[in-house]
């Protein structure tokens, strides 16, 4: 989170704006703060499309801005909560300071269910990357459902069983965890026209992946009001000139 909290001493005040201290002062700088909240928002937007690897609508999306007040600073911050899914607070923050990439729920799952060990991190397949670079939730699901390493939420268990819904799903047949020529991983059987074959669908590090800063958050945001603070400040000063009452 990014917070805006602009101090009277830190006001660019002339002689002329002694009157307008005393009485909008506080209006002005809320409303500065705000704009530049709006201002850093934008731009972050802006470098998240030239600096991250295919964002999905979901993460330019995920920005928010909390508007000042005269007693509380304007908020730049990515929403960190979802009805489902991992907030966007939780997996830009690699991005954002860099470092070793903890375990995905995915992978939390495979090691609960003792199908990976907890030193080790789950690389995917390319072939299963949809358009954003990423493996579609539905995709893990009837892996995880496959493996019998699904949560149960609500009462609802997504695990294969004998049912013969699932058993028609296939995905208990379908899904296996262990080493095929040496590789530790999760496979896919294929029935091919010459017998069975199988694929990885994710390959088993024993390192964590690790990230470069390529998104430096809160560096871009401080630039960025550095650069419109004047400007952002006078314009707010003549809106509350123009509509100030005698």
């Amino acid at each position: 989170m990014f917070k805006l909290d602009l101090s009277l001493d830190a006001a660019p005040i002339t002689a002329g704006m002694q009157e307008l201290e005393q009485r909008h002062l506080p209006y002005v700088l809320a409303l500065t703060a705000t704009r530049l909240a709006q201002r850093v928002k934008l731009g972050t937007i802006t470098v998240m499309r030239q600096r991250l690897d295919r964002p999905t609508p979901t993460t330019l999306n995920s920005l928010f801005v909390k508007m000042a007040t005269k007693s509380k600073a304007a908020e730049v911050y990515f929403k960190d909560s979802w009805t489902s899914g991992v907030p966007a607070d939780t997996y830009l923050q690699q991005t954002v300071i860099g470092g070793l990439r903890p375990h995905k729920r995915f992978e939390k799952a495979l090691i609960a269910r003792g199908l990976m060990k907890s030193s080790q991190y789950a690389l995917p397949n390319e072939s299963l990357l949809n358009q954003y670079g990423n493996v579609s939730r539905g995709t893990m699901l009837k892996i995880l459902s496959g493996l019998g390493a699904a949560e149960q939420r609500g009462g609802y268990q997504a695990n294969a069983s004998n049912s013969k819904r699932s058993k028609r799903k296939g995905n208990a047949q379908r899904f296996f965890s262990g080493a095929v020529d040496g590789s530790q991983g999760i496979w896919e059987r294929k029935a091919m026209a010459h017998g069975d074959a199988v694929r990885p669908v994710f390959i088993f590090s024993d390192g964590a992946p690790g990230y470069r800063t390529i998104f430096p958050f809160f560096k871009i945001a401080e630039n960025i009001v550095k650069a419109n603070y004047p400007a952002e400040f006078a314009s707010a000063f003549a809106h509350a000139t123009a509509t100030a009452k005698p």
